[in-house]
């Protein structure tokens, strides 16, 4: 086993270590990895703030989640369903961040479903998208329509949110945040009766300060 034969002097956390090649420690030094990072805000939507970065920061992490749209409400017929919601866009966000720089941040709220009425049903609304500026957005889903008389059963749903840049977006965002239904989208409604609202956008953000 070979023997580290300069000692290096201090504490050093997410260390950076050379080694020669017989085996001897050249150089030491704390870095900035992931073992630094700390948890810096944790937010369910809808919300907004702004997100100071630590002072000796340079990398950030964050998680976010866009609201999902709510359902359409249902109107009159044999086949008067409404269109669900589309759900919200979630995703894992790494990066470069300014030290000590603050950065404005929100977490999308959840679209309302949309009324059932005689008739027509009504659109929901779409969810609010989640994002840090510069930095990182998750788009929400889009809003159920309405139900209209003798409208088919099969209208599909409306669009879902995306997460552009994201570097991982599988990811089970209820267990990761302990709450059901984060970003889904809203179930249409039947005859006369409202579709149901989305499921809400969360936020959460790490820094490198620690």
């Amino acid at each position: 086993m070979p023997r580290i034969i300069k000692p290096a002097v201090g504490s050093f956390t997410a260390s950076n270590i050379t080694i020669d090649s017989s085996g001897r420690v050249i150089t030491a030094s704390s870095g900035a990895g992931a073992a630094n990072m700390q948890m810096v805000l944790f937010k369910q939507g809808p919300t907004s703030g702004t997100y100071t970065s630590g002072p000796n920061a340079s990398k950030f992490q964050a998680y976010l989640g866009a609201g999902g749209g709510g359902g359409g409400g249902g109107g009159d017929g044999p086949s008067p369903q409404g269109q669900p919601g589309g759900s919200g866009g979630f995703g894992f966000y790494a990066g470069p961040v300014a030290s000590g720089t603050g950065y404005s941040f929100a977490a999308g709220g959840a679209g309302n479903g949309g009324p059932g009425t005689p008739g027509s049903g009504g659109s929901g609304n779409a969810g609010g998208n989640s994002n840090i500026t510069n930095l990182a957005v998750a788009n929400a889903g889009a809003a159920g329509g309405g139900g209209s008389p003798n409208s088919s059963n099969n209208q599909g749903s409306a669009s879902s949110g995306s997460a552009p840049g994201a570097t991982h977006t599988d990811i089970n965002r209820s267990v990761l945040f302990g709450v059901s239904g984060i970003g889904d989208a809203g179930n249409r409604g039947g005859n006369n009766t409202s579709g149901n609202a989305g499921g809400t956008g969360v936020i959460a953000i790490f820094d490198d300060r620690g």
